[in-house]
């Protein structure tokens, strides 16, 4: 609501946005050999609030890593 007016709408940010936001600019800006399209997967959780939020999880040789505006860690 804060950022389009609207309940709900998933769009590339340009300035700010939120968790839905910036998981499809990470999907869309990750390093094209970094991982195939196919291995990056828009993941819906709970955050630590039990609000729904959602991350990028990309799926490699070396485990599940997942990638969440809320921290700097993996």
């Amino acid at each position: 609501m804060e950022v389009y007016g609207v309940p709900e709408k998933w769009e590339y940010p340009v300035d700010r946005g939120d968790c839905e936001d910036y998981v499809l600019l990470k999907r869309k800006t990750l390093p094209d050999g970094c991982s195939p399209q196919s291995a990056l997967l828009i993941t819906l959780v709970l955050d630590t609030h039990g609000e729904g939020h959602a991350v990028l999880t990309v799926v490699t040789d070396r485990g599940d890593f997942v990638l969440d505006n809320l921290t700097d860690k993996l």
